[in-house]
């Protein structure tokens, strides 16, 4: 049997352990979850709790099942492994202290090798995820995606047409890490970066777009704030998009997913040097 663990945040303080474990253990079916608390399989700081005790922050939370979650493997060798990111969990760093990509493949290299995560994708997102498995590789492909001489490529569905129909769109970006947010502005302002955004319309079908968008720059929420600030909106985006919209759409998960990656790679990884990778999305 499984052990999954999660840490109480602050945040999270005086919340029902019935809800919190549906935030800290995202990938367990709601199913899994109520059998683990049929069988009094949840325990806090060690001892078996109910589904409706209050937690506390800096609680332990472990629960116990058979289940495993699955995270498709695109691509896997002897360096890297390349993941298809379901939306809903975070890449590391959880903000529920809880499950995560790299906790769940270190559990599944069960000590052969110390996954380690190249780049991330927002905990919203879904997608072709990067991880590498030695130093060499990690070096040599953290290089890669601080230089940009990979290739990303994402689809999404965004509110209304795109005029015209593909375009690079540059601008400013300001993020407030307080906030946990950032905001697209047009002019060259204090703190804020520029950033580069080129999208494609792939269909429009009289309400949706969809687009595929390559990043030249890599900054936080980028495609999401930056197509909002275009009036072009990601379905299923409640942090800059249109609630109104999401809501007559009954979109409740956001619509971009990371499908494609071009590795441009050296060293050890030369045998992957241009080699392309790509999923559909799930939309």
């Amino acid at each position: 049997m499984r052990i999954y663990e999660a840490t109480v945040p602050p945040r999270a303080e005086g919340m029902r352990l019935e809800k919190y474990v549906t935030l800290a253990f995202s990938l367990l079916p709601a199913a899994v979850l109520r059998d683990a608390f049929n069988r009094r399989d949840v325990k806090a700081d060690g001892k078996r709790t109910g589904r409706e005790a209050a937690v506390f922050a800096e609680q332990k939370i472990q629960l116990y099942t058979n289940y495993v979650p699955d995270i498709p493997v695109v691509y896997e060798d002897e360096h890297i492994l390349l993941l298809n990111k379901p939306a809903g969990i975070s890449c590391d760093d959880d903000e529920w202290g809880g499950m995560t990509v790299l906790s769940l493949m270190a559990d599944r290299a069960a000590g052969a090798y110390r996954p380690r995560l190249c780049h991330r994708l927002d905990h919203p997102t879904c997608g072709l995820l990067l991880l590498c498995k030695d130093d060499e590789s990690e070096a040599l492909l953290l290089k890669a995606f601080k230089d940009r001489t990979l290739d990303k490529k994402y689809q999404c569905l965004v509110r209304g047409e795109m005029r015209p129909k593909e375009a690079l769109k540059e601008a400013y970006l300001i993020k407030d890490a307080e906030r946990a947010t950032v905001r697209v502005v047009t002019h060259e302002t204090p703190g804020a970066l520029p950033i580069a955004t080129r999208y494609e319309t792939l269909s429009y079908d009289g309400e949706i777009s969809r687009l595929r968008v390559t990043l030249l720059t890599g900054r936080t929420h980028q495609i999401r704030a930056h197509l909002a600030f275009l009036s072009h909106p990601i379905l299923g985006d409640d942090k800059y998009g249109d609630r109104a919209f999401n809501k007559r759409f009954k979109t409740t998960s956001l619509r971009l997913c990371a499908t494609e990656l071009t590795l441009r790679a050296e060293g050890v990884l030369s045998y992957l040097d241009g080699k392309t990778f790509s999923i559909e999305p799930p939309f």
